[in-house]
């Protein structure tokens, strides 16, 4: 298998692919779209066998409408066989982003959203629900999300379900509204009993969002808020 030539930021010249099959998939989450990717944010152990990156997808507004437009991806380097495997998702949220590296073992602050990083936090709800977010996101699973286009304000609804099976309201919702003149988003969270009632207040919006009443963190296996891989995307 030839050695392929991979942009700088990815730090993987003189590497291959372990596998055919994980050249498939870096061809399909990467390669396919690499023109239109921008680093967000990223890390590179020092022993150089492992790179963690957050990167925005442009091409993702072309594609299928709502479609997530942040990729997080781990690779590992052999450094003795010169081969490198990866592993992607496709998220919604920086947090998410983060906390599914972070399940990665990537360092916490070495994820952290530079300056310039899309808009600020507007509040400080904001900026605690998303830290809850990338430090418990793996107590999460992600159900569904849309990720709005607009100006002045776009929005971005999330859907998610507690992995805990005791949890009296375990699917959130969040909706995070960037206000582009400012250059700054909300993001706010509202807990439902099933999906469906979820996807009913969307759609009404009349009463306000229900408050999720806070609960003892429990023990649970680490697990991103996320799919294993980043899904097909269907042009």
């Amino acid at each position: 298998m030839p050695d392929p030539q991979y942009k700088p930021y990815l730090r993987l010249d003189g590497y291959r692919p372990a596998t055919r099959r994980v050249e498939e998939e870096f061809d399909l989450c990467i390669s396919m779209y690499d023109n239109e990717l921008t680093t967000l944010a990223e890390h590179h152990t020092a022993d150089g066998r492992q790179s963690f990156l957050v990167l925005h997808d442009a091409s993702a507004i072309y594609g299928v409408p709502g479609e997530s437009q942040l990729v997080a991806l781990h690779l590992a380097r052999d450094v003795e066989t010169r081969t490198f495997t990866l592993d992607s998702a496709r998220v919604p949220l920086p947090s998410l982003a983060q906390s599914w590296l972070i399940q990665r073992r990537c360092p916490v602050k070495a994820i952290d959203a530079p300056d310039g990083w899309g808009t600020r936090p507007a509040d400080e709800t904001t900026v605690a629900l998303e830290r809850r977010l990338r430090d418990h996101g793996n107590r999460m699973t992600l159900v569904d999300s849309y990720s709005g286009e607009g100006y002045p304000t776009a929005e971005t609804r999330v859907l998610l379900e507690s992995r805990d099976p005791r949890a009296s309201h375990p699917y959130r919702l969040l909706l995070e509204v960037a206000d582009l003149r400012t250059g700054t988003h909300t993001l706010r969270e509202g807990a439902f009993e099933t999906a469906e009632a979820a996807l009913d207040w969307l759609e009404d919006r009349s009463s306000p969002l229900p408050t999720p009443t806070p609960t003892p963190v429990r023990s649970l296996p680490a697990r991103p808020a996320g799919p294993a891989s980043a899904p097909d995307r269907t042009r």
